[in-house]
């Protein structure tokens, strides 16, 4: 796989990581609203933020797809898998168990060996 072909794939997985980030935030203000409207959640600046990068992300996984079999790019999306329990951590806050540690490390292990095949 080429360098510009690996480095899209590592930037669809970060942002499908930064795209669930933007999901908790737009949740947690739609948490912290008092009469619970829809209309505010839906103009949340964080619910819109999500929807263009997930539009984006879509338009450069379906470029990658033209450039890879399904098979050796699907595992990218794994990868976005691992990052978001650590994005979470690292700017939400949220808790990971040992165990939970030892799961990421088990998907990059096998994101790497799928890449060395």
């Amino acid at each position: 796989m080429s360098f510009w072909l690996t480095v899209s794939c590592l930037i669809f997985s970060m942002s499908l990581a930064i795209g669930q980030l933007l999901f908790k935030l737009a949740a947690n203000d739609f948490l912290r609203l008092k009469d619970g409207s829809w209309l505010h959640i839906l103009l949340s600046p964080s619910l819109i933020s999500a929807f263009a990068l997930y539009g984006l992300t879509s338009l450069l996984w379906i470029w990658i797809l033209t450039q890879l079999p399904l098979s050796r790019a699907y595992p990218f999306a794994l990868l976005g898998a691992a990052i978001v329990p650590l994005c979470a951590r690292i700017f939400l806050g949220e808790a990971l168990s040992p165990l939970y540690g030892l799961g990421i490390l088990c998907v990059l292990t096998g994101l790497a060996i799928v890449n060395m095949s």
